[in-house]
């Protein structure tokens, strides 16, 4: 048995030295990073969302990680990163209703703890799933940090916050739950 368990481990360390080798050849760029974080985004609508499609100004206050009046919970995973919250803040004219179908295109930008930013371009797109309503962007980093990874985005908000809908006034704001996910191509 010992004879046999020399081969194997003599087999064991040259492997162990060539991984080694390689692994120190690898360029120093070429760390991988990818962030995972919850939290809510308010967004308020004028004039309200009701039934017929309108333009109107959205206002998004998003915040991943970050206690607030409309955050009241958050979570961030990092990894190659020292982020552990974010916060982004965003203005859009968009022709929309409560019943309209979404498909937008945009640049978003988050602001990281760690004092980087992200930004990203995206597409969005809604669905009703169950009773929820649900907001879905996906893209690429295109600048600062996590460059070049793929972004998902969702937002996530209850179908009876559209009871409004049918009334003069509208939808006039909404909390959204907000997961967001980056990781490498």
């Amino acid at each position: 048995m010992i004879g046999n368990r020399r081969p194997a481990a003599l087999v064991g360390l040259v492997a162990l030295s060539l991984g080694a080798g390689v692994a120190l050849s690898a360029p120093a760029h070429a760390a991988i990073a990818t962030i995972s974080c919850t939290g809510w985004t308010y967004t308020t609508y004028s004039p309200g969302l009701t039934n017929t499609v309108k333009p109107t100004t959205v206002v998004d206050q998003g915040r991943l990680n970050v206690i607030g009046p409309h955050s009241p919970t958050g979570s961030c995973i990092a990894l190659g990163s020292s982020a552990s919250a974010g916060q982004r803040d965003v203005t859009a004219l968009l022709d929309l209703s409560c019943n309209s179908i979404l498909n937008e295109t945009g640049v978003e930008t988050i602001v990281w703890n760690d004092g980087q930013s992200t930004s990203f371009s995206f597409t969005a797109t809604a669905a009703h799933i169950g009773s929820n309503t649900v907001l879905t962007e996906t893209g690429v980093v295109d600048s600062g940090e996590f460059v070049g990874d793929h972004v998902v985005e969702t937002f996530t908000a209850a179908n009876l916050a559209f009871l409004d809908c049918a009334t003069d006034t509208g939808v006039t704001s909404l909390d959204y739950a907000t997961v967001l996910t980056i990781t490498p191509l």
